[in-house]
């Protein structure tokens, strides 16, 4: 049985997640195929569509917290969530289960540092997870298109049940796109690479 991550998903049926924009600036695309779509619209998706799963499969939970003016969604992690769900799902672990954190600092670990954060989380995301797999096999592969089909409803009756739920992640994919803003080197990595890097320096 293929298995895929919520946010390969997302990147190898883009057309059923993000608006399309043809903007060198501000489209991207991830595959051959594709058309350019709006960057940060592909992020929400991203995060959106893993979060709306791990929910469901009752694998976190999402508060959001008024502050004077502010809101902000507060994450917490129930259990230990399974390698499928890949990046996102690695850096959700790095937050002590039932430790309520901000969620722009748990998505914060694995978005790569980039000048366009958004835009570059997928290419980061297919260079972690596909490897060597073949993107267009995997899109025809009729185990996963059913697999999107059901991510794809998860994640609409997500946002028409948690409107401001929804809003407040998409601020916080933006606060973590503004945290990892930075010079972007020849291979992508983010904070979590850096400090997985020096553990094995301090090994060595």
């Amino acid at each position: 049985m293929y298995e895929v991550s919520p946010a390969i998903a997302v990147l190898l049926f883009l057309e059923d997640f993000a608006k399309e924009n043809p903007s060198i600036r501000k489209g991207a695309k991830y595959f051959k195929w594709q058309k350019r779509y709006d960057g940060y619209d592909v992020a929400y998706s991203i995060v959106g569509a893993t979060i709306a799963e791990l929910l469901h499969e009752g694998y976190i939970s999402l508060e959001l917290k008024k502050r004077f003016l502010k809101k902000s969604v507060i994450f917490s992690r129930k259990r230990l969530i399974p390698k499928r769900y890949g990046v996102l799902g690695k850096g959700f672990n790095t937050i002590s289960e039932y430790e309520p954190t901000s969620l722009n600092l748990a998505l914060f670990m694995v978005f790569p540092v980039s000048r366009f954060p958004a835009a570059y989380l997928g290419t980061y995301i297919a260079e972690k997870e596909l490897k060597d797999k073949d993107p267009e096999e995997l899109r025809n592969n009729s185990e996963i298109i059913r697999y999107k089909e059901k991510l794809k409803a998860l994640f609409e009756e997500f946002k028409r049940d948690y409107p401001e739920l929804w809003i407040g992640i998409k601020k916080e994919v933006d606060k973590a796109c503004q945290l990892v803003r930075g010079k972007q080197g020849y291979v992508l990595y983010s904070p979590l690479d850096m400090l997985e890097e020096k553990k094995n320096e301090n090994k060595d």
